[in-house]
């Protein structure tokens, strides 16, 4: 019998899926992994005689007797390890594996502060791939799963989505091509949920809320408020820009899925200078300029 309040599939069913949107398994139906906590929580990868994972620089928490740890390249290669570089990962990866004979454990957290862990299984996305915000990938089942740059353009509708519509113009490409080897571990801050949208549908969200989503989702840049009075009102004082990121699931294809995140870097750097400016406000003292979001962020 399964021993959590849960359903062993991992799938949090017992809170209704509120405008369609879920959270994150936090277990393998298969055992061989399971996510511990919310934010800054860790992973406990189970691995059998031989078995191995991977996780990004810096990541580890634990490692049982018995596990060998040891850093290589991010890619196969100089050329793979330097797009893995420029896709927001360094050009090395930690890599776990289990050279005795009984089964031992590995823990992973996120390096990102505020972090969550999100477990995503490639082979049951278009193409075995998911695109991401740089920097996204924390460790994987396994050493077969790559990460790469490419450009966002292909799923963007206009040149000012690729450019105004969430993430950067460059994105983050997690793929692989063993099925054996499908379990990707992403990170992004705040409460991560996920969302299946349909062919046809279109749900806007905010820019610095998306974290992933598949092949089969289309990007549009839609502008908050139009030029009337109150447009302009809701653009300078709504607190959301210029810019929204309008998703779309692409008419010739099933939908697909598009992972949101609660918080980010922004707001965080926002709040930090902000207490900062009122702690220092009331006696003179100085303490060094504010910490940049870019500074924190790894």
């Amino acid at each position: 019998a399964c021993p959590l309040p849960y359903p062993c599939t991992g799938r949090l069913d017992t809170m209704p899926k509120i405008g369609g949107f879920e959270e994150p398994e936090i277990l393998s139906s298969e055992g061989s992994w399971q996510i511990t906590g919310k934010i800054n929580g860790m992973v406990n990868i189970k691995l059998e005689p031989g078995e191995a994972c991977c996780g990004e620089v810096g990541s580890m928490e634990y490692f049982q007797e018995g596990v060998k740890m040891d850093t290589t390249l991010s890619g196969k290669g100089i050329f793979a390890a330097a797009s893995s570089w420029a896709s927001g990962e360094s050009p090395f990866r930690m890599v776990f594996t289990n050279e005795a004979d009984t089964t031992l454990y590995v823990g992973l957290t996120p390096n990102q502060p505020l972090g969550n862990i999100i477990p995503i299984k490639l082979t049951e996305h278009t193409g075995n791939i998911v695109n991401a915000k740089l920097g996204a990938y924390m460790g994987s089942m396994g050493k077969d799963i790559k990460t790469t740059v490419d450009f966002k353009r292909p799923s963007c509708a206009s040149c000012c989505a690729c450019i105004c519509g969430g993430p950067s113009p460059m994105i983050q490409r997690i793929s692989t091509a063993n099925e054996a080897e499908d379990t990707a571990f992403l990170t992004a801050m705040g409460t991560i949920v996920k969302r299946r949208i349909a062919a046809g549908e279109k749900i806007k969200v905010d820019t610095d809320a998306l974290v992933a989503y598949e092949d089969s989702i289309q990007f549009d840049a839609t502008r908050t408020g139009d030029c009337s009075p109150k447009g302009c009102c809701l653009v300078c004082c709504g607190g959301e820009g210029l810019w929204l990121t309008t998703l779309t699931g692409k008419d010739d294809t099933d939908g697909g899925f598009v992972w949101l995140q609660s918080y980010n870097m922004d707001k965080l750097d926002s709040l930090l200078v902000t207490e900062r400016q009122e702690n220092e406000g009331g006696d003179g003292g100085g303490g060094g300029a504010p910490i940049e979001a870019s500074e924190m962020e790894r």
